[in-house]
């Protein structure tokens, strides 16, 4: 019986003011806009005043970059050859040099083969957006993680009804270094450090929607998203309902298992899930996959009710090849999107890895993937970029990133002059009011478009992207980064404060001539 295929997820239509971004950046200059070395002088002097007003604190460095896209010519360079760690800036490097080497109509695909021996193989590319249900939503028409598992196990189900001998999970597009080794320990457990698989599934956390119990007192109860029901039934409730003050529920891992506690108050259902990465989140898809045929009465396995029928491929096993069942895609459209947009670690760390295996051949690993990732760099920018960068993951997590303001800049104004990348890179930027700009800019009036990735971990945060003038239709691309600020006080708040102050002031600047002229001034 012939089978329709799982739907590929795909986002929607891409809004048409960002997708005018690419036609201003080849756009013709205004014959009366300001020579560069005019606007440099105060622009800079500008610049160093609001540093120098920030209170960043004594130890904190701030390096600018302003560079013109169209020319390459260098606008303001403020300690823009120092190295500085990029924070979540680092995702910009990690998608335009996936970009650059998948190519922009690149899908991951993840595969259901029934082999000829009987056995179900789950066969990974690295998507890290499947199940993902911000993706589902979007989805045409829109999924859920269930109705995904169901349709995924009735499509098993018709093809195999006397039941299957096995799930095998074949991962190895990936190496088994599940969690970077430059990530803090004590984070491993939270959604934004979760591992990196050759098969995510429900972006490799857990979702625990907590509620009140049938009196104060009582313990409080929860649901599971993605229900996996052999978690459940172990996860230990030491939360309490409560009939008044804070809802504070919250749940804790095992280091080294998937043994969770729920703690907390709770007083009224919770609205935002309290997310939790996986410890064995690469066998996550076939254990739910395996919970529900078993639900539908199919064997899988030895035992009939566990999950023992569930295993990770050998590194070198050869799996026999049968009949597809059901096929899921991801544009790589959608996997730029989230990576800067929404700046979801996982996205960026599958990219890097799926870099380093279609280069290398090999198993998808961290490693490889900086080296290809420096390799792109330095072949777009040239060789004195191999020495201005060291790329140590792909999100920006490990501290053991660092680029210089001059480099990002270059790299910005670089793919955005390519005819290929430029509308694709652009479209997955977030812009004011969007992602994690959402609650940006909100201080300052900056009348061009602003395109821009923010960065921030522990004394870090950094802001790189385009500003656009529909105006002159000139593009500019900057990069500011800020470091060693301390962790106490208001600091990082003023860090915030200020690469929105030097974005207005950029804006004003520069682009104040071409606005002039076009009103009749």
């Amino acid at each position: 019986m012939p089978l329709s295929p799982c739907p590929t997820v795909r986002t929607g239509d891409r809004s048409p003011a960002r997708l005018l971004a690419v036609t201003l950046l080849l756009a013709v200059f205004s014959t009366t806009m300001l020579p560069a070395i005019a606007l440099a002088q105060p622009l800079d002097r500008r610049i160093k005043a609001l540093i120098a007003d920030a209170k960043l604190g004594v130890d904190a460095r701030v390096g600018v970059s302003v560079t013109d896209v169209r020319t390459g010519e260098r606008l303001i360079a403020i300690d823009a050859d120092d190295s500085f760690i990029p924070a979540s800036n680092q995702k910009l490097l990690t998608t335009g040099a996936a970009l650059a080497v998948l190519r922009p109509e690149f899908a991951f695909r993840t595969e259901l083969i029934l082999s000829t021996d009987g056995r179900l193989v789950i066969k990974g590319s690295g998507d890290p957006a499947l199940a993902d249900p911000e993706i589902l939503r979007r989805a045409e028409p829109p999924l859920t993680v269930e109705s995904l598992l169901t349709a995924l196990a009735g499509a098993v189900t018709r093809i195999a009804p006397d039941g299957i001998g096995e799930i095998v999970v074949d991962d190895r597009v990936f190496d088994r270094q599940w969690s970077h080794p430059m990530w803090p320990a004590e984070q491993l457990h939270k959604h934004y450090a979760c591992q990196v698989a050759g098969l995510n599934f429900h972006a490799n956390v857990l979702s625990f929607f907590a509620a009140p119990g049938r009196s104060p007192g009582s313990a409080a109860r929860f649901t599971l998203e993605p229900d996996a029901s052999w978690i459940r039934r172990e996860v230990i409730v030491r939360a309490r309902t409560v009939g008044s003050g804070r809802n504070t529920p919250w749940v804790a891992r095992h280091p080294t298992e998937d043994r969770f506690t729920l703690m907390g108050n709770v007083r009224l259902p919770s609205q935002v899930a309290a997310r939790v990465a996986l410890h064995e989140s690469a066998l996550l898809a076939g254990r739910l996959l395996a919970d529900r045929l078993e639900a539908m009465d199919l064997q899988v396995g030895p035992t009939r009710g566990r999950i023992d029928g569930v295993r990770l491929a050998t590194p070198n096993e050869p799996l026999m090849q049968g009949q597809t069942i059901a096929v899921i895609t991801t544009p790589i459209a959608d996997v730029l999107e989230r990576t800067n947009e929404d700046s979801v670690n996982l996205y960026a760390e599958a990219l890097l890895k799926r870099l380093g295996h279609e280069v290398t051949g090999e198993p998808g690993s961290w490693d490889n993937g900086a080296s290809i990732m420096r390799m792109v760099v330095s072949e777009r920018l040239g060789p004195y970029a191999a020495s201005g960068i060291s790329i140590s993951d792909g999100s920006g997590l490990s501290r053991g990133n660092s680029v210089t303001p001059a480099i990002m800049t270059d790299w910005l104004a670089n793919l955005a002059r390519d005819p290929e990348l430029s509308q694709p890179f652009l479209d997955s930027m977030p812009t004011i009011g969007v992602g994690t700009l959402r609650n940006r800019f909100r201080t300052v009036d900056v009348e061009s478009r602003v395109l821009a990735k923010s960065g921030t971990i522990n004394g870090v945060r950094c802001l790189s992207g385009y500003l656009i003038d529909d105006a002159s239709g000139r593009t500019l691309a900057f990069s500011i980064l800020v470091n060693d600020l301390p962790l106490a006080g208001g600091a990082g708040v003023n860090a915030l404060r200020l690469h929105e102050r030097i974005v207005a002031a950029i804006d004003d600047t520069v682009f104040a001539s071409s606005r002039e002229t076009a009103l009749g001034g």
